[in-house]
């Protein structure tokens, strides 16, 4: 690092030295010829700096404190730098390339042109009655590999080594707020901005407002570059710390053109190397949703058609009431990853912004800002890309500021106290200032600075809590899903019960199958014994009574024989000797017959008592049968009225271990989320 000390030069010295220091000059101001010299120049040029001469870096003879200059990404942008330094010796000058330049003195429009390939340099020269110490220090990022889309540092562990880096940052002059600043320009595709500010004030060696804004370049977002003096640099943070001489100050502001509309989405899984973010809290829920899906639902558009529905808004984050923008830069559909030019983090909580009006809001706040206080001599401005890029048939009639040199460039973000984007940010310049005023901002500098900690401290604590939010909802689900543990225990019971009635009837079918009476079998067999028995008597009786039907005949016969005979009386009395044996005989056989009649009906009547016996014990065995049957019957009855409980309790059974399955998977990727974000809080 190389300075300059007092009024004269000093040798280079590679230790914790600033690059610059600029020339004090404590009796300047004494100098009756000095008061009327303009304390600041802005100057329009070009890469080849036409028309400009050593006189232009110089006040009343006296070398320039500081030289900013803003280069053209179009042009060569060390071969510019060196001319440049050539020319300004020995003032020290650095420089950012640019987006866009912005340069007024009075009558001239505030953008310059920046169509095609445009060659504009435009030059902030400061006068040493303005400022009494100037040094300049290159910080590295460490930002080579997020530059080249292949992160391998944690958080913590950038953080640690730009704030171990800071360390040789440290200006040789105590840093009042009041009177002190650092003016940042920052690589614009280092993607550290946030980085290098918590960097910053972990450090806590500067107690002073950080303001500027990353180097811009061409929308290729290729390359952006810094000078600080001796090097161009990328990947870098290029800090000028400067202290007003005494009757000079300083002010600061920032302007946005957008209010407040909402709604709030709570960041939970954002990758603020890439500058993403995935998911976002689910209110209704307690749970996670896709960033995608909620600004779908809230803007009740299609994701396709998400990029159109979002034209006019944009998001920011508030701190005390104030509004940061953060603004996005693209929308991946198909992975529901939505990118901003600003790192966000998670816990973040973005608030949905809508435009007003470019040209009167920032009239509107630069008059507010100047309300109450001296003219300025000079204002260097910080403008967003987007701002320009958003409001193109607009930016001619950005007039009406102040008639002093103003001079900036259009960045790819800003500084102000930590990163934002679309927003001016501005310093103002007050010379020879007499007595008091009021400046919110710098009167409350230590009130602003605690903030900008609490800012990164706070939204580690969100992040934190969002995890514990999302554990709690987990722990309420696990509760929710032991309760669908009861209802499938419920179910199972209920089919439980229905296999009990059919237990029953199979038993009641198997005993009466198996003969739960063994005494039933002997029954049946006695009965067919008996009615057998019957049968036999039956055909005996059958029997007797052909043998009465044959006596019938063969009396009817010996009848009319007697007839006969007796018609012959006289005759000889043989023939009725043959009758009287025939009759006898008849008598004989009749008297058998009866006596097998009388045995024959005599065992019929037996048979019968028996059967009329077994016939009773039969009844009685069919009415317990039929009781069975009946109890049979009612638990079949009993299985049709429960078929639809049985169906029930399957259909049932079958959704509750669905939505089981489905609850399982959902806690398992819930768990594996939570275990990523803490795996990301961790790096964080």
């Amino acid at each position: 690092m190389f300075g300059f000390q007092g009024s004269g030069q000093t040798a280079a010295k590679a230790t914790s030295k600033p690059a610059h220091v600029a020339p004090a000059a404590p009796t300047i101001a004494a100098q009756p010829a000095r008061e009327t010299v303009p304390p600041v120049k802005s100057i329009l040029t070009d890469d080849g700096l036409r028309d400009l001469t050593a006189g232009d870096f110089a006040f009343a003879g006296a070398p320039a404190a500081l030289v900013v200059a803003f280069v053209s990404p179009h042009v060569d942008f060390e071969a510019v730098v060196a001319k440049l330094k050539r020319l300004a010796a020995p003032s020290p000058v650095i420089a950012a390339s640019t987006a866009g330049e912005l340069c007024a003195n009075g009558t001239d429009k505030l953008y310059c042109e920046a169509n095609g390939t445009w060659r504009t340099v435009v030059l902030q020269v400061f006068s040493p009655d303005l400022f009494d110490r100037v040094e300049v220090f290159s910080v590295p990022l460490h930002s080579e590999d997020l530059h080249a889309g292949r992160p391998t540092l944690d958080r913590d562990a950038r953080i640690h080594k730009i704030a171990k880096s800071l360390d040789a940052a440290v200006p040789s002059f105590p840093l009042d707020a009041r009177r002190a600043f650092a003016l940042t320009f920052i690589d614009g595709l280092s993607n550290s901005e946030s980085y290098f500010m918590e960097a910053v004030y972990e450090n806590g060696h500067f107690p002073c407002l950080f303001v500027g804004g990353s180097a811009g370049g061409k929308l290729d977002f290729k390359n952006t570059y810094l000078f600080d003096g001796t090097r161009v640099l990328e990947n870098h943070a290029v800090v000028t710390f400067i202290r007003m001489a005494p009757g000079q100050r300083y002010g600061v502001m920032k302007s946005h053109n957008f209010k407040r509309i909402g709604p709030t989405f709570v960041v939970v899984d954002a990758d603020i190397d890439r500058r993403t973010v995935s998911a976002v809290m689910d209110g209704r829920a307690n749970g996670v949703v896709s960033f995608v899906r909620a600004l779908s639902a809230a803007l009740k558009v299609e994701p396709k058609n998400l990029m159109s529905a979002l034209s006019g808004k944009t998001f920011g984050i508030e701190i005390n009431g104030e509004i940061f923008v953060r603004s996005i830069s693209g929308i991946d559909v198909e992975r529901e990853v939505v990118s901003f030019y600003c790192d966000v983090g998670s816990g973040d909580e973005l608030v949905m912004l809508e435009a007003t009006d470019f040209v009167e809001q920032t009239k509107r706040d630069v008059a507010r800002y100047l309300t109450g206080k001296p003219a300025p001599a000079a204002i260097l401005m910080n403008d967003c890309i987007l701002r320009r890029l958003g409001n193109a048939k607009a930016l001619d009639k950005v007039n009406g500021l102040p008639a002093i040199p103003i001079a900036g460039f259009s960045t790819f973000g800003e500084l102000f106290g930590i990163n934002i984007n679309q927003t001016l940010s501005a310093i103002f310049f007050f010379t020879n200032v007499e007595g008091e005023y009021e400046d919110e901002f710098i009167d409350n500098m230590p009130v602003h600075y605690a903030r900008f900690v609490n800012y990164f401290t706070g939204r580690r604590l969100r992040r934190v809590e969002i995890l514990n939010r999302l554990r709690s909802g987990i722990i309420d689900r696990i509760s929710e899903h032991l309760s669908v543990t009861g209802k499938i225990e419920h179910a199972l019971s209920e089919v439980v019960g229905v296999g009990h009635i059919i237990d029953g009837i199979r038993n009641a079918m198997v005993g009466r199958t198996n003969g739960d009476d063994p005494s039933d079998a002997s029954r049946a067999a006695e009965l067919a014994d008996r009615f057998d028995g019957l049968s036999h008597s039956l055909v005996a009786l059958r029997e007797v009574l052909g043998v009465i039907d044959s006596i019938t005949g063969q009396t009817n016969l010996l009848a009319l024989n007697a007839t006969i005979e007796a018609a012959r009386a006289g005759e000889a009395g043989r023939g009725f000797g043959v009758v009287a044996s025939e009759v006898k005989k008849l008598a004989t056989d009749t008297k058998t017959t009866l006596t097998q009649t009388q045995t024959a009906v005599g065992t019929i009547e037996e048979s019968l008592r028996h059967l009329g016996t077994i016939i009773e014990a039969t009844k009685l065995q069919f009415a317990r049968d039929s009781e069975r049957y009946k109890a049979i019957l009612e638990n079949v009855e009993e299985i049709f009225a429960q078929s639809g409980t049985i169906e029930r309790s399957l259909g049932g059974l079958s959704d509750l271990v669905g939505s089981h399955h489905d609850a399982v998977e959902e806690m398992q990727g819930y768990i594996a989320f939570l275990r990523q974000l803490d795996l990301g809080n961790q790096a964080a």
